[in-house]
């Protein structure tokens, strides 16, 4: 569960941030992103996440609960419709995903440009700006 919400509040950072991520043509096990330097937290948290984050890239993501199904598509509606790219990878989609995935352990909700993210834990609430 706590991978789960790391690797969704990852994805959401990206997102925002405007990364574009794919697997590389010659070496599926790399992580290509654009733009080509990124900040060194978030190179850190991705080769963190490098094996989920490759299985996404390559599989995609098929929620299965209904909130999550209905979030991500939403999403995905809102950026296709602003004519922002939606393909898996672009940073349209890994903020739909993010956020699907995020629905079950946390709420999240978007206020302008800024994603405002709560984390509840067992033991206390903490809210950051992503």
């Amino acid at each position: 569960m706590l991978h789960t919400r790391h690797r969704a509040l990852l994805l959401i950072t990206l997102g925002v941030a405007g990364i574009e991520l794919a697997t590389h043509p010659t070496n599926p096990m790399r992580i290509r992103h654009r733009p080509a330097t990124l900040p060194t937290d978030l190179v850190d948290s991705v080769l963190d996440h490098r094996d989920a984050i490759l299985d996404l890239l390559s599989n995609g993501y098929a929620p299965t609960d209904p909130e999550a199904v209905y979030l991500m598509l939403e999403r995905l509606g809102i950026g296709d419709d602003l004519g922002m790219p939606t393909h898996i990878g672009s940073p349209a989609w890994m903020i739909a995903v993010g956020e699907s995935m995020a629905s079950r352990y946390c709420g999240c909700t978007n206020a302008g440009t800024k994603v405002e993210v709560t984390v509840v834990d067992s033991e206390s609430t903490h809210t950051k700006g992503w």
